[in-house]
């Protein structure tokens, strides 16, 4: 009994704000990141995973009337070592938002040997750590999809990902990740 009061505690808030990717895509993959997008404020190249470079960028229609809804927010990152495969930690917190939402996964990317791909697999944001300080840890992130099926993607390719799913007519605030290989890369280091 107590679980499902539980459940329908948090449910309130997503629902009353459409968060949810239920019946939609988590995440879609695109060849390249519009030029409109901006970077998510990490000099290209500093987010390295398992032998792959995660740049972000972000696209918000700041001229839709919804903007003021979602302008001040927060964001964090940081990729666990700890272990053989390293897992990155992304979470982007609307503080303006009443309630306040959060998003954010766990991405594990690995290079596919003797291919130019790279196997993606998504995940619930965990924060073994406590690395994601400025995290409002009392609200619970945007429930994800429940296919997080891992994906295929070419070496320097996008995944575009809606992270304000706000429902229709709404706004879409849309992150990118390009993954790229360091090791498909001539003078990856050398170049930055």
């Amino acid at each position: 009994m107590t679980k499902c009061l539980l459940a329908f505690a948090v449910s309130i808030p997503l629902c009353g704000q459409c968060q949810s990717y239920a019946h939609s895509p988590f995440y879609m993959t695109t060849s390249s990141v519009p030029l409109t997008a901006h970077v998510e404020g990490f000099a290209h190249g500093d987010i390295k995973a398992n032998g792959v470079v995660i740049d972000l960028s972000e696209s918000v229609p700041s001229s839709s009337p919804d903007f003021d809804e979602i302008r001040g927010w927060s964001v964090g990152t940081w990729v666990d070592r700890n272990n053989p495969t390293h897992t990155f930690h992304f979470y982007i917190q609307y503080d303006r938002m009443n309630p306040v939402v959060v998003f954010g996964y766990d991405l594990l990317v690995e290079p596919v040997k003797g291919t130019d791909k790279i196997k993606c697999t998504f995940s619930a944001l965990t924060d073994p750590e406590n690395r994601l300080t400025l995290r409002n840890k009392d609200v619970a992130p945007v429930a994800l999809s429940a296919d997080l099926s891992p994906v295929l993607i070419k070496s320097g390719d996008v995944i575009s990902i809606k992270t304000l799913p706000l429902g229709e007519g709404k706004i879409a605030s849309i992150h990118y990740l390009r993954l790229t290989r360091i090791d498909l890369t001539p003078n990856f280091d050398s170049a930055q």
